[in-house]
């Protein structure tokens, strides 16, 4: 690992399907390979680039696009009616023909800009996040290392492409660490609402051909695709559902009744796959993920029980607990709200007088708090995954530099206790021409490292410095 510098990018939600909604959001191969293309061209030393994306790379979760049973990819498949409607599950075949559908409709040029730099010794790593964690299955990532060597450059043939892939692509299945410089995690895992039980086994123990979905992932699957069918330019950067409520208040109240089906829709396919699963299943889930958590130690060269650590401080997924589940759907606010608003009317229609105004008043400032709690609350949700406090942990645990998450879409880097920095490359920011994306560069090693956040400015197709709001230098 000594042997490279670094390249570090994450979130970039690439999108596609050829029925896919959201026009051309996602869909920035031109700009990706003029940053790989710039970075080919500009070694700071003999040392060749590996780069790391550290998650949510594929947008597994909204592809849309219907199944069809003919196709050859999806031959012996089966779907059920829910299928046709939310879209494809995650057994390997249906994950792999949506990864094929994905890349093939949008990003060819990203494919090529891939295998070029693959063909000119250089090296990627691909971490799984919440969004891709269909890139679990074999099935998929050898698929994805085939349409890299599909794409290969003129000049390289498919056969030499192909083991430069096999050689220089690799899946990581949990986290990348390179001794006295970094440790690179998506940082899912973190995050009640988006974590899974045993992620490096993070299959339906029932069930254990699909993948482990959590409360933010089934929100996506059965609310906000639905609502992208409703108007997907007007919603798209709406990261939750109570923001979807917000933007329907805001002025797109003639959705109201189709939004509050959608609603009722999800709380009750949620619920339905809410609460812990069957101990003895359960318990050959765990047993593996803890085999391949240990077998981290080993692998990096990390003392014995290191892996256990880290995956010690993983959150709990509010799925396992369904009055959790409830609390972030907000049911219980909901329920309260209605309540009190049924017994303002009834106060109001029994008693009109002054005990009746009085009434109004008490709801209206019970009210008021209702909707305070329902801000606090969200607030708790988006910033769940305490990453500053867990990359300091993981700083003293593996004494490396920087410690380097994605997943929070925040970009900016922090000093931590101890001289390590906490970094967030945060994710593209589809604005049209105004696009950008944020990315770490790491080169060195233990003796003299050295990292700084850039920016991929794409009118003039070169890095500049990211200055964003939170930002301090990390150069060592």
């Amino acid at each position: 690992m000594d042997a490279f510098n670094y390249l570090i990018v994450s979130d970039l939600h690439l999108r596609g399907g050829f029925n896919n909604p959201t026009l051309g959001l996602y869909h920035f191969d031109e700009e990706f390979a003029d940053f790989l293309r710039y970075y080919r061209l500009h070694r700071g030393s003999n040392r060749p680039w590996h780069l790391v994306i550290g998650g949510d790379f594929i947008e597994f979760l909204y592809i849309t696009d219907r199944p069809d049973p003919n196709e050859r990819m999806l031959k012996g498949c089966t779907f059920l009616d829910s299928e046709y409607r939310y879209g494809a599950g995650t057994e390997p075949p249906k994950s792999r023909w949506k990864l094929d559908r994905i890349l093939r409709s949008s990003h060819p040029q990203l494919l090529l800009a891939l295998a070029r730099f693959v063909a000119e010794g250089n090296s990627i790593s691909i971490l799984r996040g919440n969004h891709d964690s269909e890139m679990f299955w074999p099935e998929v990532q050898e698929h994805f290392r085939r349409l890299i060597a599909e794409h290969h450059p003129v000049d390289v043939s498919y056969m030499a492409m192909k083991e430069a892939v096999a050689a220089r692509v690799q899946f990581p299945e949990w986290f990348l660490y390179v001794p006295e410089l970094l440790y690179v995690e998506h940082g899912c895992q973190y995050d009640p609402f988006c974590c899974f039980q045993y992620f490096l086994n993070p299959v339906v123990p029932e069930h254990p051909t699909l993948i482990q979905m959590s409360i933010g992932e089934l929100s996506i699957r059965y609310f906000t695709n639905q609502m992208k069918m409703i108007n997907a330019m007007a919603a798209e950067n709406i990261k939750s559902v109570s923001e979807y409520v917000w933007w329907v208040l805001r002025g797109n109240l003639k959705v109201m009744p189709r939004t509050f089906r959608l609603y009722v829709a999800m709380v009750r396919r949620v619920l339905a796959k809410s609460g812990r699963p069957d101990p003895q299943a359960e318990s050959s889930v765990r047993a593996e993920h803890e085999r391949r958590v240990a077998a981290f130690d080993a692998h990096y060269g990390l003392p014995q029980g290191t892996a256990t650590a880290v995956d010690a401080m993983r959150a709990t997924p509010v799925m396992r607990y369904p009055f959790a589940m409830a609390r972030f759907l907000a049911l219980d606010l909901i329920v309260g709200a209605l309540a009190l608003a049924l017994a303002a009317v009834a106060v109001v229609v029994w008693y009109p007088a002054r005990v009746g105004l009085l009434a109004l008043v008490a709801a209206l400032a019970a009210g008021g708090s209702i909707a305070y709690i329902g801000a606090l609350r969200f607030r708790r949700v988006t910033e769940a995954a305490q990453l500053n406090r867990t990359a300091e942990r993981i700083a003293q645990l593996f004494r490396v530099p920087y410690v380097v998450f994605g997943h929070s879409h925040g970009a900016g880097n922090w000093r931590l206790p101890g001289g390590s920095s906490y970094v967030n490359v945060g994710t593209w920011v589809p604005e049209g021409e105004a696009a950008y994306f944020v990315y770490f560069v790491a080169e060195g090693d233990g003796a003299s490292p050295s990292g700084r956040l850039w920016r991929w400015n794409k009118a003039k197709r070169e890095p500049e410095p990211f200055e964003g709001s939170n930002h301090a230098s990390v150069t060592e």
